[in-house]
């Protein structure tokens, strides 16, 4: 199907998935870009998120005091997870999986339970607590599918403007350095500002192929001025092997975590499947297709079945990531086929150390610049769905009172929610879900205005 007729087809559908707003696609979800544009824009799709997938299982190594070959194994298997649940997520397999272009990672909100099962049990109870949870997340799947009646445009716009926002800081400190040496410094300040040029530049006044590229342009560049500045040790690319076959339960069989971890687990599955419907509306919306029950239930079974395949082989729980949004909006690349590459490419550094070593080298700052930029893209779709569709008091009331909680709890002083139980806390204290789950509640209780 060209992009004409993809695009006539979106138009036709209206409603949710025919109201694009200022996002121009030049490649439509069912377009073929060609084998050498797909694995560019692929590979690019998977550049934006790569180090927030490797960054959970390095924390958690780091938490739990692992080994360093524990922590290859946590970031392999994990690697694995991402590379299949975006191809499943891409291309779909019988009713899971939404057909669209989302790349899976890692939610970092299951480095809590995840740490606190592996001390007081073991590290393969934490797996299997994981495993436990992705299967409850794929029984309730087909309950949480019908959700997306309860998301008209007023809802979906301040859910991804909470999306967008909310995950402003994670964007600022990966840019700053923070962490690391590099932190706070005039070069890591200078080449985070780079990338926002950079970007602009491009996307403002490329055409065609590059214009669709720019991230990956973007980031190369980058990647070169931070090599001629003295900032990437190619070192660890030497130390990497050339091929790993990761195994099943690398950490022991199937291990009781007891009912509190379980608890906590299935709180964190929620709070994804929560995340997962809002970034499956956007992205529907952002390409043209009817944000439909069946997709956001392929989504959350895909959240499950994909992170109980990665703990399989010792990585962490998957969600899809916000990301997407944000890429897709910039570059006008919307193709699943692209996705779908960018899943196998996952799966090639994870059996290919020395590729994932490769693209690892990326400094924060080149990163966190792009990051600032797409977390920008996604709050600036959701302001635009909201200035088109807010035409009375009552969505002022609950745009207001969502965005205020959200962005509220993100913003909270550490120790503000101490007193409420740890299983429940991992809920309350995401801005982001609090802030989806208040606005769709509004919603169903303020009556509407004529």
């Amino acid at each position: 199907m060209s992009s004409q007729e993809n695009a006539a087809a979106a138009q036709a559908h209206g409603g949710h998935g025919g109201d694009r707003g200022f996002v121009k696609l030049d490649y439509e979800l069912n377009d073929y870009p060609g084998p050498v544009k797909t694995a560019l824009f692929g590979i690019q799709h998977v550049l934006v998120m790569f180090t927030a997938m490797v960054g959970g299982p390095l924390i958690v190594g780091r938490l739990l005091n692992l080994s360093e070959e524990t922590r290859i194994l946590m970031v392999s298997g994990t690697m694995i997870g991402c590379g299949v649940a975006t191809m499943i997520s891409a291309l779909g397999m019988s009713f899971i999986g939404p057909r669209l272009p989302i790349v899976m990672g890692v939610f970092y909100i299951f480095i809590g339970p995840m740490v606190a099962i592996a001390k007081d049990v073991s590290l393969a109870a934490a797996m299997t607590a994981l495993m436990i949870g992705g299967l409850v997340q794929f029984a309730w799947s087909p309950l949480i599918g019908r959700l997306h009646r309860f998301f008209p445009p007023i809802v979906t716009g301040t859910t991804i403007l909470l999306i967008g926002t909310g995950l402003m800081k994670i964007g600022i400190n990966v840019a700053s350095g923070f962490g690391t040496p590099a932190f706070g410094k005039p070069l890591t300040i200078g080449l985070a500002a780079l990338m926002i040029v950079l970007i602009l530049v491009i996307s403002r006044f490329a055409k065609g192929f590059v214009r669709a590229l720019s991230l990956f342009v973007t980031m190369i560049i980058g990647y070169l001025v931070a090599a001629a500045a003295g900032l990437i040790d190619i070192s660890a690319v030497g130390k990497a092997d050339w091929i790993a076959v990761p195994m099943p339960f690398p950490y022991g069989g199937l291990e009781w975590p007891g009912i509190v971890g379980i608890i906590a687990v299935v709180v964190c599955f929620f709070a994804t499947a929560v995340e997962t419907t809002g970034h499956t509306l956007a992205v529907s919306r952002i390409c043209g297709v009817p944000a439909e029950g069946w997709r956001i239930r392929g989504a959350v079974s895909n959240d499950g079945i994909g992170s109980t395949l990665s703990a399989l082989f010792g990585g962490m729980a998957l969600t899809s990531y916000s990301q997407n949004i944000g890429v897709i909006s910039l570059t006008g690349v919307g193709s699943r086929f692209v996705v779908a590459f960018g899943g196998f490419f996952l799966i090639l550094m994870a059996l290919v150390p020395k590729v994932g070593a490769i693209i690892a080298l990326m400094p924060n700052a080149v990163l966190g610049g792009v990051l600032l930029f797409m977390f920008g893209m996604v709050a600036s779709v959701g302001i635009d769905i909201i200035g088109r569709n807010m035409t009375s008091r009552r969505d002022a009331l609950i745009l207001a009172a969502s965005l205020g909680l959200g962005l509220g709890i993100q913003a909270a002083p550490p120790g503000a929610f101490d007193a409420i139980p740890q299983a429940l806390r991992i809920l309350v204290t995401d801005g982001i879900v609090m802030g989806i789950m208040l606005a769709m509640g509004l919603n169903l209780v303020f009556p509407k205005e004529e």
